[in-house]
């Protein structure tokens, strides 16, 4: 289903995140590959660094066109905006579950947010625009299908604004903002993320390949570019974790555990490789170490914010609205600054009665997205007579 303002994350298969130790980058040079068992063949891997942010000629040549580049950097910036989203915003329509390279999104009008965030990354770089590609922690969501779990995660666009802006009749001036391009803002358009090189989003864009060939029983396509992956970007945890799950379904246990080791060592805040590990113990009856495990998850869990809104969101869904607001409440208790938690947390005071509360974060919410349509539907609702 189309989105309006198009997109969501990078699509992997299987469980991704976890550790707060610094990183420890494997040495992949010095991996153990199971080649025969997948039948390898690296001429699989059909899509290289430059394939994937090729733009489509006809776009390259206006991009390129004088009467584009002799404009500001903030009317280029408008314009690419303009080519992405149409007079309506509903120029590209969100498709989940497939990547594609540059050329094939604008030529098909569609894709995941992985898809449009390299297109419209592709296009600032033509445009001379200052733009980087940034991952942005959002809430862990799960989509289940064929038995397989796709973990969603977010990447948008971020182009920096180094002009001045006049205030008080150009007595004084102001640093302007960064401008975030995002195709689902309400996923997390909002944050400043890490930043993304060029490898790291082919990393990425492997990986997500190869979790649709997971998905699809294509082993060998998907180990391909599961390995692909990871000597692209060692440091890129989902990998691991993902190529762990295929490893799982050839009994190849060992190598799998290994991969969920190097996942648990590469991640960041989350936690979700250590649930995988911890059941691949317990299915070997290493109950102790599983147990171990399971004291590492619970820790993390406190402290992790997207945790407690993941979990608010399921009792808001499920109409349990003082455990949504309980859990929502601890989440604002780690954050500052989450759009979402107030979002969340007006909708669940509102609906278990407490009109004063929700009102209060509207007005939280308020001094974060000002005047966004999407605040003025909140407001609304909630203010609107039952």
């Amino acid at each position: 289903m189309g989105r309006q303002l198009l997109c969501i994350a990078v699509w992997m298969t299987g469980l991704v995140g976890c550790a707060s130790a610094p990183p420890s980058v494997p040495d992949v040079a010095r991996m153990v590959w199971p080649d025969q068992v997948f039948a390898y063949n690296d001429s699989l891997v059909t899509v290289a660094k430059d394939d994937l942010f090729q733009l489509d000629p006809v776009l390259l040549d206006t991009l390129k066109s004088p009467a584009v580049q002799q404009l500001s950097a903030a009317k280029r910036l408008e314009r690419l905006i303009a080519l992405l989203y149409g007079q309506e915003l509903r120029r590209f329509n969100y498709s989940a579950g497939h990547s594609t390279v540059a050329s094939e999104t604008w030529r098909h009008k569609r894709g995941d947010c992985l898809s449009l965030t390299v297109l419209a990354y592709a296009m600032g770089r033509a445009m001379n625009l200052d733009v980087a590609m940034q991952e942005v922690p959002v809430a862990t969501v799960f989509d289940r299908r064929d038995r397989l779990d796709f973990l969603s995660q977010h990447v948008n666009v971020r182009f920096h604004n180094t002009s001045r802006v006049d205030l008080l009749h150009g007595t004084s001036t102001m640093q302007s903002r960064d401008t975030i391009v995002d195709f689902e803002p309400e996923a997390g358009g909002h944050h400043i993320g890490q930043a993304l090189s060029d490898l790291g989003i082919l990393a990425r864009y492997y990986n997500n390949i190869a979790a649709e060939h997971l998905a699809g029983g294509r082993s060998a396509l998907a180990y391909a570019h599961f390995k692909a992956a990871i000597l692209t970007d060692p440091r890129f945890a989902a990998s691991y974790s993902n190529l762990a799950l295929l490893y799982r379904s050839k009994g190849l246990l060992a190598e799998a555990e290994q991969m969920l080791r190097h996942a648990i060592g590469q991640s960041g805040q989350s936690y979700v490789p250590l649930h995988a590990l911890q059941q691949l113990l317990k299915d070997q009856g290493r109950e102790p170490e599983a147990l171990l495990i399971e004291r590492q998850i619970q820790s993390r869990r406190d402290i992790d914010p997207y945790h407690w809104i993941r979990l608010g969101l399921s009792h808001l869904q499920a109409g349990e609205y003082r455990s949504a607001i309980r859990a929502l409440e601890r989440a604002q208790s780690l954050t500052t600054g989450f759009e979402e938690v107030h979002h969340y947390l007006a909708l669940a005071y509102w609906r278990a009665g407490e009109r004063g509360q929700a009102d209060q974060q509207l007005a939280l919410l308020s001094t974060l997205k000002h005047n966004s349509t999407e605040l003025s539907r909140l407001r609304k609702k909630i203010t609107s007579p039952p």
